[in-house]
């Protein structure tokens, strides 16, 4: 037995360290996305502050001479911001945008709204009207900033077009993203973030994850914490480590992305869907990847693109059928549960009766341990530890049986009484019978007062038997009922009418009928006092009388 011990007290050393182990970098990840619970929850508040900026900028344009140069501006704003916000508006601004610079003759104005207007269009899915649009734009006339936005454009929209075909067709547009990828990587700063990114992504395509992971984090700290630009650096990092098949780094950056993007009111996020879609093939957050994806898809339609519509639509089901096959492998492992403890609580009972059988063999053995222990004093010294327990429960015993002495006591008392005004009632009667007295023994026998008189003294060895047992039972019978309800404590150990019915119910007894013949009331005032008593109870729809039942347990 002590070496079953022993071997379980080392499986849980064992069990503890592993999940000591792996404790540290499972609190990261949890804690991110409970973060991203919590913004989820908050998502209305960005939303709104997102729209009162929008408001603020077209509350400007209803200024009737407000410069046409001043107009443009605001609507090149408003394209930028509906950008990743709502597509068509940002379609719309940026048309705005463009017929402004073209009713100025602002030749730069006029290829930023083109570029801008390209990349409205690449997000709503019209590939074609993109290509056309950059195609109409002279890369000779652009100055650096447009160039960069030029080839950032057209780096979008091949990404978009190979995201649509869904791996057909994609060897010519791969090589066309790609070489407008290192054509901006040649005339980027490389102190930029265009530069970072780019040249960051570009390196995990072509397999060097160092490079890309010392790029990607040497600049990662300058970029401002819930922007796009931290959801776009941190999704980069999120498919970098994903290629170094590190999966805790890679879920948790793609986490600290979909913060970004819900706080900066990006309506375009990707990172939610794609950590959905993690989550779902990880198998450990069902849950959370069927919440992930159903908020990706109210996001996809306030955007309102085709192409993340698409994409959103076509994990849903699959995330959906998921969840619910989980949540019916969690009832099934509840059953499972539900049956085991049911099974366990049976042992348990069975090992309960065990024990205080053995403990009442226990009580039997003490006479027979004592005439040992005079035997055995050289032993004294090891054994006073186990000396002390015996004493203590001795003590305990010795107590109950001193309430029970004290029971059959009160009981020997009342009967011997009894019998002596028995005695005493039978010579009166039958001095009366030889003297001819009927009258008087009638009158005798047809007293009310001495009956009430008993049964007062009834009641008072009832009662006062009754609380040396159970000398708490008022004050634990009190808890069962509303505060404006209970009882006063009684210092003379008596009980009135209602708590001597349960007094009787807590002995077991629960026939009205027999309660009544003891009380010597009617079964219907029983009756009412136990209904009584009941709708003064804290909760109403419990058994109040099994909970009397097992008042006072502690008493012996």
């Amino acid at each position: 037995m002590g070496r079953d011990v022993l071997m379980k007290f080392m499986s849980l050393i064992v069990c503890s360290l592993l999940v000591a182990t792996s404790l540290p970098a499972q609190t990261r990840l949890d804690s991110l996305l409970n973060e991203l619970d919590n913004v989820i929850v908050k998502e209305k508040e960005y939303t709104v502050r997102k729209e009162n900026y929008l408001d603020n900028l077209k509350e400007q344009l209803r200024n009737q001479n407000l410069p046409k140069e001043s107009q443009y501006s605001i609507f090149q704003s408003l394209a930028h911001e509906y950008e990743t916000f709502i597509c068509d508006s940002a379609i719309a601004y940026a048309t705005r945008a463009l017929d402004m610079a073209i009713n100025l003759q602002n030749a730069g104005w006029v290829n930023d709204s083109k570029i801008q207007l390209a990349r409205g269009e690449a997000k709503a899915g019209m590939f074609s009207k993109t290509i056309d649009i950059l195609n109409s734009i002279s890369r000779e006339d652009l100055k650096h900033h447009q160039l960069i936005d030029y080839y950032k454009t057209y780096i979008d929209v091949y990404i978009y077009m190979i995201e649509y075909n869904d791996g057909y067709d994609l060897a010519d547009l791969i090589v066309k993203k790609e070489i407008c990828q290192d054509s901006l990587i040649q005339i980027a700063d490389t102190a930029t973030f265009e530069y970072a990114t780019r040249y960051g992504f570009r390196c995990i395509e072509t397999g060097e994850l160092a490079t890309a992971e010392r790029i990607l984090l040497s600049y990662y700290p300058k970029v401002k914490q819930d922007t796009k630009e931290c959801a776009e650096i941190t999704s980069i990092l999120s498919f970098l480590y994903e290629r170094m098949e590190n999966k805790e780094k890679a879920k948790e950056y793609l986490a600290i992305s979909a913060i970004s993007d819900i706080r900066a009111s990006v309506k375009e996020n990707i990172s939610l869907r794609a950590l959905a879609f993690v989550l779902f093939n990880s198998d450990v957050d069902i849950n959370r990847a069927n919440q992930y994806i159903k908020k990706s898809l109210d996001d996809a339609n306030f955007y309102n693109a085709r192409l993340r519509n698409i994409q959103t639509a076509k994990m849903l089901p699959i995330i959906d059928k998921a969840y619910q096959l989980d949540r019916e492998r969690q009832r099934d492992r509840l059953r499972i549960l539900l049956a085991t403890v049911s099974v366990l609580s049976i042992i348990l009972l069975v090992v309960i009766l065990f024990v205080v059988k053995q403990m009442k063999k226990l009580a039997k053995a003490k006479k027979h341990i004592e005439e040992i222990n005079a035997r055995l004093n050289e032993l004294n010294v090891a054994l006073q530890d186990v000396n002390k327990q015996l004493k203590q429960m001795n003590l305990s015993l010795a107590e109950s049986n001193h309430i029970k002495e004290l029971f059959i006591s009160s009981f020997l008392e009342i009967c011997t009484e009894y019998i002596e005004k028995l005695d005493a009632f039978k010579g009166t009667v039958n001095r009366k019978v030889k003297a001819g007295q009927i009258t008087d023994i009638l009158k005798l026998t047809s007293k009310t007062e001495n009956s009430v008189l008993e049964l007062k003294e009834l009641y008072a060895n009832f009662d006062n038997a009754f609380l040396n047992i159970y000398p708490s039972f008022v004050e634990e019978f009190n808890r069962l009922l509303r505060p404006e309800e209970r009882y006063p404590a009684i210092g003379d150990k008596s009980l009135n009418q209602e708590l001597r019915v349960f007094a009787l119910i807590k002995l077991g007894v629960k026939d009205i009928n027999k309660i009544a013949v003891f009380l010597h009331y009617t079964p219907r005032t029983v009756y009412n006092y136990r209904s009584k008593i009941k709708s003064k109870a804290l909760n109403m729809d419990e058994d109040f009388e099994e909970k009397v039942k097992r008042l006072c347990q502690d008493s012996f």
